[in-house]
């Protein structure tokens, strides 16, 4: 089995399809609604000197939901930004062993990560926190974080399970 076929039998896994589903679709819907947000300020603000109230919090929330909601979806394909100083003196026969490694690491980071944010998403709820302006919940957003995260954990033990098996 080459190594393409192997990812496209990975990509085919049920879990790996929903964590795909879910990061891309929460990603496309928030940036959908961040441009209609963004349109409908700068058209209220230049041609009817009215924008809309409460943009700039809107804007900083979708910002934070659009991050998070793809970082399921780069952890599974291995997109982040990364720099290459190392490859030319490492060893191509150690890439998969690194690559298992790291991405074990990342799975146990991020699910440590993901615990802890939802914890303090509960600290949120139980304060009553909320935006200055529009009065919008921290701890929803929050909690969505600390999911998404914990997805971003699953995508990289998807991933540990996606070396170990390919062993090439």
């Amino acid at each position: 089995m080459s190594a393409s076929d192997s990812n496209d039998t990975f990509l085919k896994n049920p879990l790996v399809k929903q964590i795909q589903r879910v990061s891309g679709g929460v990603s496309s819907l928030t940036l959908f609604g961040l441009m209609v947000l963004t349109c409908v300020d700068v058209v209220g603000r230049y041609f009817f000197n009215a924008p809309l109230d409460g943009a700039t919090e809107l804007t900083q929330i979708m910002l934070g939901v659009l991050v998070f909601a793809t970082l399921p979806l780069v952890s599974l394909h291995e997109e982040h930004v990364s720099v290459d100083l190392m490859d030319l003196w490492f060893p191509q026969r150690w890439v998969r062993k690194r690559q298992l490694l790291f991405n074990a690491l990342m799975a146990v980071m991020m699910v440590v990560v993901a615990w802890r944010v939802w914890i303090i998403a509960d600290f949120m709820a139980d304060y009553g926190d909320a935006t200055e302006f529009l009065a919008i919940p921290y701890a929803p957003i929050t909690h969505f974080i600390a999911v998404m995260t914990g997805l971003a954990g699953i995508a990289f033990a998807c991933n540990v399970v996606r070396y170990w098996v390919r062993r090439a």
